[in-house]
């Protein structure tokens, strides 16, 4: 049965969903001894026989990563004037804001909250590690013609097409539960892997195989469409009197049993790795985190648009001469392409992918208190995206480490971070920031007083922090503590 979408119920649910929370883990943590590093690789065990974590407090997570949120593209001052342009203003210079973004732009997001998590060692020889967590992760990718339409008009697509195919959304809520492994095989190698089931709670999803608009010599548009949008959790569809969708809105004051994670949401997942001793001063690890799926059975939605149309456009003009909002704008242009779009209705469930990572690092130790590492991070989803991480990490014995990182992402390559673990007795605390901001940028209001100070830069930003008690001391050799620390 085909039905229509009429209103902004689709896009707002999407976005809220999407900017609630598919970033990474922090780069930095990964060289600091802290039993949250096992995260990064299962073979990793703390140096402790027992870790327990407290609930909220031993690892809370939260990322973002974008390559859209740059002040000094964003925000222009005005020539001969002492103020500031947006992006919509005339004398704005888009191209620089296009050159930054590349072909594609996208805003990613992770949040993650533990509840439950400890860890100890097993007949000496295993580390035997459990643990139950509140995840939500989101990944926004928009093409660049995308943003040349929304902004520039249609103007340089007349005769060609826009390829708009490639645009997606991948945002979904779960409970983790888990359990790892990790033991010693030879002296010289360590090998874990971690079980992950999953209760999914909400999912929206949203993938353009082809999206191209043909822009006529008359300003219509012609689109070729093969566009899937998922959607899992406490919705309400409201139909017209000709059966066609009138409005799609998220469920107000859902019971819990309707908004809460379901094993008819179920998901499964797995981590490997290993770290191996090459020299006595030098060790090699390597992970793949995150494979898995979930399979979203409960009040699932899937609306299909495999057609030709077309459509007469909108005036983005409106925007600079009658100075309406640009979110205006753009709703409005999101209300007039789902108005036009034939969507086929399903009940039937689907599944989506967690977005995997895979590590590969090694750590020199050219003297006892000091470890210097190299990470490389690949993302697999929704693209592939690529980071390297270079650190120097200080011990004081067990009691304190500090690590400083440099990373290169997101064609940014003034990315430092920091994080420390402090130990007293059986008490742990810990922080770590995957971006220190190094460069500021100070807006001024109309009236010359009112001052805004903000970094430069806010396309990359992790954050976990948390307290853990260990008790007891691992039975390792010296020669392990680099590799256990990354």
């Amino acid at each position: 049965m085909k039905k229509r979408i009429k209103t902004t119920g689709l896009i707002t649910v999407i976005l809220l969903l999407g900017s609630g929370a598919f970033a990474q883990h922090i780069q930095t943590q990964y060289f600091l001894n802290i039993p949250q590093s096992n995260q990064m690789n299962p073979a990793f065990r703390p140096d402790a026989n027992l870790y327990i974590g407290f609930p909220f407090l031993s690892g809370t997570y939260v990322g973002m990563s974008n390559n859209l949120l740059n002040m000094t593209e964003l925000l222009q001052p005005m020539p001969g004037a002492d103020s500031i342009m947006t992006i919509l203003h005339p004398d704005f210079d888009r191209d620089r804001f296009f050159r930054s973004i590349g072909r594609k732009g996208f805003v990613s997001a992770e949040i993650n909250v533990p509840l439950v998590s400890v860890g100890f060692t097993v007949a000496d020889k295993w580390w035997l590690d459990m643990g139950i967590s509140l995840k939500s992760t989101a990944r926004v990718r928009l093409p660049a013609d995308l943003f040349t339409l929304a902004i520039e008009g249609n103007e340089d697509f007349v005769g060609s097409e826009a390829k708009l195919s490639g645009t997606g959304i991948n945002a979904q809520a779960y409970l983790e539960t888990y359990v790892g492994l990790s033991r010693n095989i030879t002296d010289r190698l360590r090998v874990g892997g971690r079980l992950k089931i999953m209760q999914g709670a909400l999912s929206a999803s949203l993938n353009a195989d082809k999206l191209d608009i043909h822009v006529n010599e008359d300003y219509s548009h012609v689109f070729n469409t093969d566009v899937a949008l998922k959607l899992n959790g406490p919705f309400n569809v409201t139909l017209d009197e000709d059966g066609f969708i009138e409005d799609l809105i998220f469920r107000e004051d859902p019971e819990f049993n309707e908004l809460g994670p379901s094993f008819k949401n179920f998901g499964f997942g797995l981590d490997l790795g290993a770290e191996y001793t090459l020299l006595d001063n030098l060790q090699l690890s390597a992970s793949i985190i995150d494979l898995g799926f979930i399979r979203w059975g409960k009040e699932s939605f899937t609306f299909r648009a495999t057609n030709d149309f077309t459509f007469d456009g909108i005036d983005i003009t409106e925007g600079i001469i009658d100075d309406k909002d640009i979110g205006e704008i753009i709703e409005e242009f999101g209300d007039s392409l789902l108005t036009t779009f034939d969507f086929v209705d399903s009940d039937e469930g689907y599944t989506t992918g967690l977005p995997a990572k895979v590590y590969l690092a090694a750590a020199y130790q050219p003297v006892d208190f000091l470890s210097l590492g190299l990470l490389s991070r690949t993302t697999i989803g929704m693209g592939v995206r690529e980071s390297l991480t270079l650190s120097a990490t200080l011990f004081a014995g067990d009691v304190l480490s500090t690590s400083l990182s440099y990373t290169m992402t997101n064609r940014s390559f003034n990315n430092f971070g920091f994080g420390f673990g402090v130990r007293g007795g059986p008490v742990q605390f810990y922080a770590v920031i995957d971006q220190i901001p190094v460069s500021w940028v100070e807006f001024i209001g109309d009236s010359g007083n009112d001052r805004v100070v903000v970094p430069q830069r806010l396309d990359y930003m992790n954050m976990r922090f948390g307290l853990n008690l260990m008790f007891g001391r691992a039975r390792i050799t010296k020669i392990d503590k680099p590799l256990l620390v990354e």
